[in-house]
């Protein structure tokens, strides 16, 4: 058995358990963790007891044969024929409760179409199910989030030397992205801020200017693995508050660090940071969410700024974190952050980027 048949087995195992029937996968991350293959518009049936399905545009089902252990492959060439097959599957498995992946980047359009097609199931979200899986980390898993962190290093050393007044947020964006793909690089997600602060700075035409702080994460994948990396430089001239700001989050950086282990609440992190900042007289400019998972997305469970219930988990050894997610922002200091990526070993982390 592969370790992509296994984690299906174990998910079909949490599906018994729950009395789930089957579930429907249309993310790409849990396409491919179960799959095997990064594939768009994906679609995935996984029932309780038996093989799963993949659906896929007919003239794609040669290509993805070669490149999954999944052996039912059923093709399609209209959104009609999709939905026909899908419905007939599942209608005569006698299935009852179905489980749709709500991830955060689930299409709220394809879930709707999901319920009508099923009006007479039951429908649960089984996404913390799928990630009771995903959140510790395999070695291969590992190895490909250790590319993906060269790859972020790189790319935003390149990003960094590029600025000087004059070039655009979207220049420096292309040149963290060029590298990126040149060494390999799936998919780079960047954001870029100068000037006012923007907590998703995603990269305008601006021209960047004297006095600016510019803010630069990147969020490169390899083989659909991410890493998170960022930092923040400031263009002449710089005042005092800035340059304080900046060296209370290196220390914020440093001192979580050091804490990374097994069994540490995430919320203890974050009031590490905290009363760092607080030391440093900077409440005013903190924003909650010092950390966020790294795995098949470039932010996964743990999500602490989205999802408060995550802020209370517990590190589990072979997670993947980030610390440094959430900037020091203010009108006045501009946005200002470090993030790095850290494996979670058995009695201390190691840091990635």
């Amino acid at each position: 058995m592969n370790k992509f048949e296994n984690r299906v087995r174990k998910l079909q195992s949490l599906m018994l358990e729950k009395n789930i029937d089957g579930v429907m996968i249309r993310t790409l991350p849990s396409f491919r963790y179960f799959t095997g293959v990064g594939w768009w518009q994906p679609s995935l049936y996984i029932p309780a007891s038996s093989d799963p399905i993949i659906f896929v545009f007919e003239d794609e089902i040669e290509e993805i044969k070669e490149k999954t252990w999944i052996k039912n492959i059923i093709g399609y060439r209209s959104v009609e024929e999709l939905m026909k097959n899908v419905v007939a599957i599942i209608k005569d498995s006698k299935a009852k409760t179905l489980g749709f992946d709500l991830d955060i980047d689930a299409s709220a359009l394809l879930y709707q179409m999901f319920l009508y097609m099923h009006g007479d199931k039951k429908i649960v979200d089984v996404h913390n199910l799928i990630m009771e899986l995903r959140i510790i980390k395999d070695s291969e898993e590992i190895q490909l989030i250790r590319k993906a962190s060269e790859i972020a290093n790189e790319a935003l050393k390149t990003a960094l030397n590029s600025v000087k007044p004059g070039i655009t947020e979207t220049e420096v964006a292309g040149e963290a992205i060029y590298k990126a793909r040149k060494m390999g690089a799936e998919s780079i997600h960047i954001y870029v801020n100068s000037g006012k602060p923007r907590i998703h700075a995603h990269p305008r035409n601006k021209k960047i200017s004297s006095g600016d702080t510019v803010m630069i994460d990147v969020m490169p994948s390899y083989e659909g693995y991410y890493s998170d990396k960022a930092d923040t430089i400031f263009i002449e001239p710089v005042d005092e508050k800035k340059k304080k700001a900046y060296k209370a989050f290196q220390e914020a950086i440093e001192e979580c660090f050091r804490m990374l282990k097994p069994d540490i609440c995430i919320k203890d992190i974050e009031d590490q940071a905290r009363k760092i900042y607080e030391k440093y007289y900077l409440m005013k400019y903190y924003v909650y969410g010092f950390g966020h998972g790294v795995g098949l997305r470039f932010e996964e469970d743990p999500i602490t700024t989205i999802i408060v219930a995550h802020r209370l988990m517990k590190l589990k050894e072979n997670m993947i974190l980030n610390l440094g997610h959430a900037p020091l922002s203010g009108l006045d200091i501009g946005a200002i952050k470090i993030e790095e990526t850290y494996l979670i070993g058995k009695e201390k982390a190691e840091k990635l980027t």
